[in-house]
């Protein structure tokens, strides 16, 4: 069960007790030339075989090539996270330690859908006016990479404009060669433009506007 990944059952069954609406994880994997998908699909298996509220799909990237384009995944192991309405967020990687606890702490976050921005923040994102791409390259061992994801998914929640791909730099080597990721974490806007660092939800918004 989860407790091989380091992960307390108890703490995991008190904190899915916060779940407001049902949870989705849509799991992508390919039978081979994938060595981290086996352990990723147990994983998010198992995350959702604790409560009844996550429920576990699982599709074939070079299969269900339908799914890859509804979903809009470009590579395994990848997870679609929907909670009351699909909010764009997507994991690429097998979350371990620290970002695994952080993982579920999102599931739950995204389960409520909840604009927790302030309001300073909300009024500014409501200046974006067009539909925005962010790929997120984090490490589990970077501590600012953790409290960005966080904010990215605020801000997938608060504005129907953004969708969000979290990439782990480390499980996704080619990924990061393609968008010459050299630290992180790293923001990629739109597929053209990218940043480093971890900002405020305030600052944070403002680099993307002016990337759009």
């Amino acid at each position: 069960m989860l407790k091989s990944y380091g992960v307390d059952m108890e703490s995991v069954e008190h904190k899915f007790e916060s779940l407001k609406h049902s949870v989705k994880l849509v799991f992508f994997t390919h039978e081979s030339h994938c060595a981290h998908c086996g352990e990723a699909r147990k994983l998010f298996s198992q995350i959702a075989s604790v409560t009844r509220k996550i429920e576990f799909e699982a599709y074939n990237f070079a299969i269900d090539v339908d799914k890859d384009r509804e979903y809009g995944i470009s590579a395994v192991p990848s997870v679609a996270i929907i909670g009351e309405k699909d909010f764009g967020i997507r994991y690429y990687g097998c979350p371990r330690g620290i970002e695994l606890n952080n993982f579920l702490d999102d599931i739950v976050y995204i389960s409520r859908g909840e604009n927790t921005l302030p309001l300073r923040a909300a009024e500014l994102l409501r200046a974006l006016n067009r539909k925005t791409q962010l790929k997120i390259f984090i490490s589990p061992t970077c501590p600012y990479s953790l409290p960005l994801v966080k904010t990215a998914i605020k801000l997938a929640i608060a504005s129907e404009r953004i969708n969000v791909d979290i990439i782990d730099a480390g499980d996704f080597l080619e990924t990061g060669e393609k968008y010459n990721v050299r630290g992180v974490p790293m923001t990629v806007v739109n597929e053209q433009k990218s940043f480093y660092g971890a900002l405020d939800e305030e600052e944070y918004i403002k680099r993307v506007l002016t990337m759009t």
